[in-house]
């Protein structure tokens, strides 16, 4: 049985980590009655510099997707999705490997490169359209 490569290890406990995390946040939204909103504090890379940082939008981002809204969580911030996705599919493919006692895929690196530009794709454009239509 071909091992797991030490990226692909690292990679699957951030999987669960994130899984784990996000499935609490939807049980205290959906089912416990713990209502959730966004963060009680200003960004103070807004307030300092006028500009949206690369993360403003994600807890909102994640509080929508808890919630199962989809485009506006993807319209907050897409990396969020992206994040939750990736993690799910990764830990899905790496859990029936060990299942199955097989070899497991080669980890690539892209699935990492894709989701540094879709976070800067979106702090651009997020800064832009907003300087364009304030």
């Amino acid at each position: 049985m071909k091992k797991m490569s030490t990226e692909a290890r690292v990679f699957y406990i951030i999987s669960i980590i994130i899984l784990v995390g996000f499935g609490a946040i939807v049980i205290m939204q959906n089912v416990g009655g713990i209502v959730l909103t966004d963060a009680p504090f200003e960004c103070g890379f807004l307030a300092a510099t006028g500009f949206f940082c690369p993360g403003c939008g994600g807890t909102h981002a994640v509080i929508e997707l808890a919630r199962g809204h989809l485009f506006r969580s993807f319209v907050d911030h897409p990396f969020v999705i992206y994040c939750v996705a990736c993690a799910l599919v990764d830990f899905i493919i790496y859990t029936v490997c060990l299942i199955r006692k097989k070899g497991f895929p080669k980890f690539r690196m892209i699935f990492v490169y894709i989701g540094v530009a879709v976070l800067l794709v979106q702090w651009i454009a997020k800064n832009v359209l907003v300087r364009v239509f304030a």
